[in-house]
């Protein structure tokens, strides 16, 4: 939700030596950030389209007793509650970040989770609103060639299985230098995450 924090944000020296963010009802915002240049923000992401925007601002000017909120988390909060945003993507607007919303046709909604050669979002097909978790490999993993490669012959093992227990692959490309395995979705609570809460499973 948008309550979470932007954990890169969070982790970056600058925003904890230099104050260059700060916190307002449990969002990591940068410190220059306002209603009027979130706005700007979130029409830079074009996450939202020109015309739907223009209309959710007025509807959120309607909402605010005629005025857009002076902070960037009322109207970050009514984007989402709206279905127009996530909460991921608020939380890097937030941070400041206009790019990497977007891979090729894909719309990034979520973070998933992050293992130690990849991290894995949950996207949006833009024609097709089809949902699939993508597998990406880190930018500073493509120069050794042994993780390349190790990428790719996992979605060649992964193409080759066909069971309903197992997630399916249905796409692997490459977006520059940004390599990405397109993986059957599937909606509900990971293994970490059960694990984490209710401690080791029996068998």
């Amino acid at each position: 939700s948008i309550d979470r924090t932007a954990s890169r944000c969070r982790e970056n020296s600058c925003c904890r030596e230099n104050s260059c963010c700060r916190r307002n009802s449990g969002v990591v915002l940068m410190a220059h950030l306002n209603g009027t240049t979130v706005v700007d923000l979130v029409r830079r992401s074009e996450l939202i389209g020109p015309e739907e925007l223009e209309q959710a601002v007025a509807e959120c000017r309607r909402a605010h007793g005629g005025s857009l909120p002076e902070n960037a988390d009322g109207v970050l909060r009514f984007l989402r509650d709206s279905g127009l945003l996530t909460g991921w993507q608020c939380e890097q607007l937030a941070a400041g970040k206009v790019k990497g919303f977007f891979l090729t046709k894909y719309k990034i909604l979520d973070h998933i989770g992050s293992g130690g050669m990849s991290s894995v979002y949950l996207a949006e097909h833009q024609l097709m609103r089809q949902r699939r978790a993508i597998k990406v490999l880190p930018r500073r993993l493509v120069e050794e060639s042994t993780y390349l490669d190790r990428f790719y012959r996992e979605a060649e093992a992964i193409a080759k299985l066909d069971h309903s227990n197992i997630v399916r692959a249905y796409d692997v490309d490459h977006d520059g230098d940004l390599h990405y395995l397109v993986m059957e979705y599937v909606p509900g609570e990971n293994l970490q995450a059960l694990i984490e809460r209710d401690g080791p499973l029996g068998f």
